[in-house]
């Protein structure tokens, strides 16, 4: 029994000792605003928080979690508060230099509230988004994702909403991380 213990301690310490946690994500805005004949009917500001957290397995594989704050609020529309979680894990498929390609498959929840609505949305998403890193040093990446490709399910009261996504255009998102 004692060397099995053994055992196990020495494959845990030393694939701990290759492994490397790494934290990060990605902040974000925009502002839209819709207009007829000059005159504004509504304008947003979107605002998107979105930290990370993960751990390095071996060169090619990396598992982490994401965590998302969102809030829309504006002239002529309803303020909403959105949160998700999102377990994914990433496949680097290629290096060349500095940069690395990747693409980070996983699944999300999430739920946004809107002002006045008792009925909260609730979406469920898996998807599979492609992306770019860029070592700056050792320790220190930008991580830009392009695109996604997925499926994603909404329910609000009793409306559903089933989603299937190829977008390359409007899924583009910019972070950093920093491994430890």
């Amino acid at each position: 029994m004692k060397k099995f213990i053994l055992a196990a301690l020495v494959a845990v310490v030393s694939v701990s000792a290759n492994a490397q946690f790494w934290a990060g994500g990605s902040v974000g805005f925009n502002t839209s605003k819709s207009s007829i004949d000059g005159n504004e009917l509504s304008k947003a500001n979107n605002f998107t928080l979105a930290p990370e957290v993960g751990y390095k397995l071996n060169d090619n594989w990396d598992v982490a979690v994401a965590l998302e704050y969102a809030h829309r609020s504006g002239k002529g529309i309803a303020s909403q508060n959105g949160f998700a979680i999102n377990p994914y894990a990433r496949y680097t498929f290629a290096k060349c230099g500095d940069f690395s390609f990747f693409a980070d498959g996983g699944f999300s929840y999430g739920f946004i509230h809107e002002s006045g609505d008792d009925d909260n949305i609730n979406t469920w998403e898996i998807a599979i988004k492609p992306g770019i890193a860029y070592s700056l040093s050792e320790k220190v990446s930008l991580v830009a994702h392009v695109g996604n490709l997925g499926w994603e399910f909404a329910k609000k009261g009793d409306v559903k909403t089933n989603t299937f996504d190829i977008n390359v255009t409007n899924a583009i998102t910019f972070g950093a991380y920093v491994s430890f």
